[in-house]
């Protein structure tokens, strides 16, 4: 059966969860829970809300080997890419895992772990299509490269390494670039470096903040960038969520907290205009949980909630 690459297939497709508990990015133990937590809460919840479709969708988990975290020092590293070469082994294996998933015509579903995930996901979306879009939700911009960072973390510089700046080792896993600056879309950002608020100016990325969606409305923000992309050559979606864009007092659970951000009803609101689309979104990262940092596993439960909107479950 021929595969339809035009359809937007959060909703419409097989799901292939790939588990990377990867916390070497983020130097933050407990984010590495996070790629198995999700996947355990997703299916529970689907199993008890009887919601057989969306758990035939399903597929049986693929899990990514990764280094752990041999410390967690704390102090920034500028100049660096720490832990780059475990980063770039893990990431390889993700690429061609969901280069795979895609030619196979199901939805690559990249569970995290920290958002360094994402340079093996981008890597292998683009390599599964002509010209790849990213639509990135996140309070930060994850724009970082060697030269600039300030912490020399490089979940701070996965967007950077797809965009074609940073390490040949993590750049020269897919293309280069993967994502041309044009088709580059960041939502929810509140929170940027110098070094990435300067490349933003230059203009060809999109960049909306919480400010722009408070000043125009979430919608009128959606609509334009769907626009967008959809006018564009880009005949690929990839989807990157942090949880980080949620506002702390929703997701406490996380590594990088920043407050003014996405409430649950919002980010509920987003995720449901992006898979009622008709945007060709063929890939889906989901990074940043740390249950270590909410005991109370409420940060778990609305992670996996909104998980789950994205992925066509019809009600919060």
């Amino acid at each position: 059966m021929a595969i339809d690459t035009s359809a937007n297939w959060l909703v419409s497709t097989r799901i292939q969860p790939i588990l990377v508990p990867l916390a070497l990015g983020s130097l933050r133990s407990g984010v590495e829970q996070g790629s198995a937590v999700l996947d355990a809460r997703l299916r529970a919840r689907w199993l008890h809300r009887g919601d057989t479709h969306l758990l035939a969708r399903l597929g049986e988990s693929l899990a990514i080997p990764v280094d752990p975290l041999p410390h967690t020092d704390q102090s920034p590293h500028p100049g660096q890419a720490l832990f780059a070469h475990e980063i770039a082994l893990a990431s390889r294996n993700l690429a061609d895992r969901t280069r795979e998933t895609i030619n196979r015509g199901e939805l690559a579903l990249t569970l995290g772990g920290d958002h360094a995930v994402a340079i093996g996901s981008v890597a292998g979306a683009a390599l599964a299509c002509h010209r790849l879009a990213v639509i990135w939700v996140d309070a930060h911009g994850d724009l970082n490269w060697p030269d600039v960072s300030p912490s020399g973390r490089v979940h701070g510089m996965p967007l950077g390494v797809s965009l074609g700046r940073g390490l040949p080792e993590l750049t020269a896993i897919g293309l280069t670039p993967e994502v041309r600056a044009e088709d580059t879309y960041l939502l929810g950002v509140r929170s940027l470096d110098p070094a990435e608020r300067s490349w933003i100016h230059e203009g060809a990325i999109t960049c909306v903040t919480t400010a722009e969606i408070d000043d125009v409305g979430l919608d009128a923000v959606i609509d334009r960038i769907v626009a967008s992309v959809a006018a564009s050559q880009a005949d690929a979606v990839h989807l990157s969520f942090d949880v980080d864009v949620l506002d702390p007092l929703v997701m406490p659970g996380t590594g990088s907290l920043s407050a003014g951000g996405l409430t649950l009803r919002e980010a509920a609101h987003l995720l449901r205009r992006f898979n009622s689309s008709s945007l060709p979104i063929h890939s889906l990262d989901w990074v940043e949980l740390n249950p270590a940092l909410d005991p109370s596993g409420g940060s778990e439960q609305i992670a996996a909630r909104l998980l789950a909107v994205a992925l066509g479950e019809d009600a919060i």
